[in-house]
């Protein structure tokens, strides 16, 4: 994930007017108001996935700070998105249309950045920490005039697959924290995304085709492959190991995977595969020893890696790495 602003990255007399000229930046600018705190932290990344962009959050004051989004920044910048946003941690009041939301921890709201809107952080010593999940209206295949009333308000915790969604989004962007990035190789994240949202509101408003088995299974898989990710290096790592990580049996997580292009120990030997292969176009690897990078990915045989790897990529290891010494600017993923 690309980081938009870093208030530690300033003297700490400087951080609210840091913030404030971050916000303006974001996808969808916001205006900071409220007397500028004694002690802040804010720290935004963002990430675009196909048409989605994912944004975080991290938050800490010791005084209450209000960001609008008004008519005139929506005159000077309007995206015509709808917004998921999701509590990890810590509170946040939303007003919107009328409507006012206390976000909690784990709780999901519902909010249009084309029209006004008001949030208060909070404040104390804990971290607020949110998740944002921006997307265009145009693809939601429900009227604006059926989600309006939805906007500025939370989503019941006790409708059905709200909180695999939840969970998904966590450990989406805890993995991108870990490993530095979001699974951007994933070629069904976008779609899960997609699927995710429009059902979300479709469940929401009781419509047919809402949060259905099949959304359910793309979510657990989706949710399966972060939970890979996050333990490549760990070359024990097994169909049941994996199950225990996800909560499930491993009957399950087999069943999750029928029908899939891959099972998940081929999931996992891919993943490291392409992990291996971008660390050996990593400049800042340059000299670290390919033994050292394959067992960092769990890989505990250099002769098998050597095949796999030939297999999957059709170079060699050693290739690989000098064609990146010859082209340094030139990462292939």
């Amino acid at each position: 994930m690309d980081l938009l602003y870093d208030t530690r990255t300033v003297h700490p007399l400087d951080r609210y007017d840091h913030y404030r000229a971050g916000a303006g930046t974001e996808l969808a600018p916001v205006a900071a108001q409220g007397r500028a705190p004694t002690r802040l932290l804010a720290v935004m990344s963002v990430a675009q996935i196909g048409d989605f962009e994912i944004e975080t959050l991290t938050w800490s004051a010791d005084s209450e700070v209000v960001a609008r989004r008004t008519e005139r920044l929506i005159r000077a910048c309007d995206p015509e998105c709808y917004r998921i946003l999701l509590s990890v941690s810590g509170e946040i009041r939303l007003e919107q249309a009328g409507n006012q939301a206390n976000v909690r921890a784990r709780d999901i709201a519902l909010y249009d950045v084309s029209r006004p809107f008001r949030s208060t952080h909070s404040t104390g010593p804990g971290l607020m920490r949110l998740v944002m999940l921006t997307f265009p209206r145009a693809l939601v295949p429900i009227t604006s005039a059926r989600v309006r009333p939805l906007i500025g308000t939370l989503i019941p915790r006790n409708m059905p697959g709200r909180s695999l969604i939840a969970q998904f989004l966590i450990g989406l962007t805890d993995t991108a924290e870990l490993t530095g990035d979001l699974d951007l190789a994933d070629p069904d994240l976008a779609p899960v995304l997609y699927e995710c949202t429009v059902g979300l509101l479709r469940q929401r408003l009781d419509q047919p085709h809402g949060i259905t088995p099949h959304i359910r299974q793309l979510l657990h898989r989706a949710r399966i492959r972060d939970i890979v990710r996050r333990d490549l290096g760990n070359p024990l790592l097994d169909p049941n190991g994996i199950a225990d990580a996800a909560n499930i049996s491993p009957r399950y997580l087999h069943q999750l995977f029928q029908g899939a292009e891959l099972t998940p120990m081929q999931l996992l030997k891919q993943l490291r595969l392409q992990e291996c292969n971008r660390s050996l176009q990593d400049p800042a690897l340059a000299t670290t020893p390919i033994k050292d990078i394959i067992t960092a990915h769990g890989y505990l045989r250099p002769d098998q890696f050597a095949r796999d790897f030939k297999q999957h990529f059709g170079v060699s290891a050693t290739q690989v790495r000098r064609l990146a010494g010859q082209h340094p600017t030139g990462h292939e993923g």
